[in-house]
């Protein structure tokens, strides 16, 4: 006669883990003016670029394709997209009010 049996699994203790990022970047410090997202049921690559000043203007008035210097691209996995997506949005937000501070700041120096 077969009976069931129960799995019984030991307890799971959750573990808090405070992760601080290195001030010193592990690649250094690199100037961006052009991103590029894409993804794959697996990832998501973020591409980071460096449009030179001006681009190339002839190929541009020719209609020609101008290539951007690729600097680096990140792949990151799903999970970490939204919290990318909040502190984007966070930060952005902190920029905009701190322009604005900034211009008026500017306009009550200029009275």
């Amino acid at each position: 006669m077969a009976g069931k049996t129960k799995k019984v699994t030991p307890k799971q203790k959750i573990i808090e883990v405070k992760a601080i990022p290195s001030l010193e970047p592990k690649l250094g410090r690199v100037y961006s003016n052009y991103v590029a997202v894409s993804n794959t049921k697996f990832d998501f690559t973020i591409r980071f670029g460096d449009l030179p000043p001006g681009g190339d203007v002839e190929r541009l008035r020719q209609g020609k394709e101008l290539i951007i210097p690729t600097i680096i691209d990140i792949i990151v996995v799903p999970d970490l997209i939204p919290g990318i997506i909040q502190a984007l949005d966070a930060h952005y937000k902190k920029y905009l009010e701190q322009s604005e501070d900034i211009a008026e700041q500017n306009k009550e120096t200029v009275r």
